[in-house]
């Protein structure tokens, strides 16, 4: 049941006051919706504002993905277009429901009309059944293609991206937004369309049956109209900062729930709660805003459609009194005025609508204009390398940081040798981690393999040619078999658990409840930091990369778990190029050279040569 808004209650002295008194509680409505969804400062920094779209940039933007259905759009346009012509004949055949058979009273020709109504109805059963379907299959032929693009434009995109956008919010966007362009390109344009043509239709059957009438009854086509656009900027305003809490609300409660373990730790229970009960409270307000906004909207939709049909009544009385119509064709024209206004009624809510649309397609095509590491197009594969690394003279900043990560930065490691670049944290190691394997691009000078510089030979196969131990251990929630094979696919059981024997991982792995096919959990949570690590070891080792890059191998590990995590990996990695980054002394007694970094510059050792095997004293060195 729709209430009066007593904001909109007839202002004194005309249509220029009433249009500007629609206008000012348009605004107050506005202003008390935005005033409530003002951001907390801490929440800039969960999830930042997109650009504003136009309907017709979100459209060239999409289209590509639609040109292969265009084949069965053209096929669902004409179901469309079936559709009002089957209701317009419809219409017509009440006119002669009342002209010839109530008003003469005859009998007869309720035989064919009768039959002509049973033919139309199936006919519109089979038509709208078929256009059902097929508006259906070709949204979800759409939406399954976006949402795997999206999902593998953003497994493609560098760490440092990753690592400044939540979790929580890149779910959403890959989610709920996504599903915002599926509505809006197949949905709402395909209503949009639908509504024009049910328009032209019955439009073209109102001046058939009385071209004055027909005049009169679309005097209130620009109401409507203005009505739409004024509206569409609020809505679209209101929409933007609901989808915007909705992706803080899935940031807050992924980063506590991953956390949960530190949320324990130091009992800020009530903190959590806090903050996602008032991204909740957000998330309410942003609904109660849009509500205020229908309020208004709403009550002057409905005056429009109630003077229309006003006006079409009064002249349809003069209409009869004249003879130019007959009661069947007033009857007729009203209810094809009826069903007229719908799709003008439809097209002023669309406006609104599609503009609330955009706000979740911005937050997409801002995660979709991230761009991965850029490669050239003529790149080749690597061939399998020897193990010779070079950083001439690089230096590298951060997309969007104020100073250089590392500068004119050389380092050389030979084939075969282990290399350790030492420095205190902020000090440039991971980035040297990202450059070797074309997670982030030299602004000036070369990262060379084998003489080939990174950026000339394809991702896959310099990731390939370089393993990478990172600082996190990351585990699947999965069986350790399947931690292990995850380097190799269809790789043998005999082959992961050698891996895991050259790892010393195979006792412990045993050991578990159920040996090898043991679920570890969560980010491997079931079992210790040197076991985890012990599997990442055999995970690697498996993968047998030429060139293997360990970033903190020992970080949250004792003296004695360190040592158990390095011999064995030394051992079995003895043909191989090893750089460790690390700022544990310990790992020293198992490398040949030194490189001291300091705020992303070389302090010594950066040139190679004879190993200094720099070991703590009574240590056994490497051999």
């Amino acid at each position: 049941m729709k209430r009066p808004n007593r904001r909109l209650g007839g202002p004194a002295g005309g249509p220029a006051q009433a249009h500007d008194g629609i206008r000012a509680a348009c605004r107050r409505a506005l202003a008390r919706a935005l005033a409530s969804l003002r951001p907390e400062p801490d929440d800039a920094a969960l999830v930042g504002h997109a650009p504003g779209m136009s309907v017709a940039t979100v459209v060239r933007r999409f289209w590509p993905l639609l040109r292969p259905l265009r084949g069965w759009l053209l096929l669902g346009l004409l179901l469309l277009a079936a559709a009002p012509a089957i209701e317009v004949l419809e219409v017509l055949l009440f006119q002669r429901v009342v002209d010839d058979v109530l008003v003469p009273a005859e009998f007869g020709p309720l035989v064919w009309i009768a039959a002509a109504y049973v033919g139309l109805n199936l006919l519109s059963a089979v038509v709208t059944g078929a256009d059902d379907y097929l508006s259906t299959w070709v949204s979800q032929r759409f939406l399954v293609r976006l949402r795997t693009d999206t999902f593998r434009h953003v497994l493609t995109l560098p760490l440092h991206v990753h690592e400044r956008r939540p979790l929580g919010d890149v779910l959403s966007r890959i989610t709920a937004d996504v599903a915002a362009v599926e509505r809006f390109m197949i949905g709402q344009l395909t209503d949009g369309i639908s509504s024009v043509v049910r328009l032209a239709f019955f439009v073209g059957a109102l001046f058939w049956l009385q071209w004055e009438l027909a005049l009169a009854s679309l005097v209130v086509v620009p109401l409507f109209w203005w009505v739409s656009t004024r509206f569409a900027r609020f809505v679209k305003d209101v929409s933007r900062e609901k989808h915007r809490r909705s992706g803080t609300l899935g940031a807050v409660a992924e980063e506590n729930l991953a956390n949960a373990p530190l949320v324990q730790a130091y009992n800020r229970h009530d903190d959590a709660v806090g903050k996602f009960h008032r991204e909740n409270t957000a998330i309410a307000s942003a609904e109660l805003a849009a509500s205020r906004v229908r309020s208004v909207f709403l009550p002057v939709v409905d005056l429009a459609e109630l003077v229309g049909v006003l006006v079409v009544v009064g002249m349809g009385v003069w209409a009869l009194a004249t003879d130019r119509l007959t009661l069947g064709g007033l009857l007729a024209f009203l209810a094809l005025l009826a069903q007229c206004y719908r799709p003008i009624r439809d097209l002023a809510d669309l406006i609104p609508s599609m503009y609330s649309a955009t706000a979740g397609i911005e937050r997409l095509c801002e995660l979709l204009d991230e761009q991965p590491p850029a490669r050239r197009a003529d790149a080749v594969d690597l061939p399998r390398p020897r193990g010779d690394l070079e950083l001439d003279a690089v230096t590298a900043r951060y997309p969007g940081d104020a100073r250089d990560a590392v500068s004119d930065l050389s380092l050389r490691v030979r084939a075969g040798e282990v290399v350790a670049v030492v420095g205190p944290s902020g000090s440039g190691k991971s980035t040297v981690v990202r450059l070797l394997t074309g997670a982030l691009d030299a602004s000036d000078g070369g990262v060379r393999i084998d003489g080939h510089d990174v950026r000339d030979v394809t991702l896959d196969s310099l990731r390939a040619a370089v393993g990478v131990v990172l600082q996190e251990t990351l585990l699947l929630d999965a069986s350790v078999h399947d931690n292990i094979a995850f380097a190799q696919p269809g790789a043998s059981r005999a082959d992961v658990q050698a891996a895991a024997r050259a790892a010393q991982a195979d006792g412990f792995i045993e050991a578990l409840p159920q040996g090898y096919e043991t679920r570890v959990g969560q980010r491997g949570r079931s079992l210790s930091g040197g076991q985890r690590q012990r599997i990442s070891l055999a995970r690697e080792l498996l993968r047998d990369s030429p060139i293997l890059v360990l970033d903190e191998p020992t970080t949250g590990l004792d003296a004695e778990a360190s040592r158990a995590v390095l011999r064995p990996l030394l051992t079995a990695a003895q043909a191989r190029t090893i750089v460790v980054m690390t700022h544990d002394p310990l790992v020293l007694e198992f490398v040949d050279r030194v490189v001291h970094l300091e705020r992303g510059r070389l302090l010594g050792g950066g040139s190679g040569g004879t190993p200094t095997r720099l070991q703590p004293a009574g240590s056994e060195p490497r051999r």
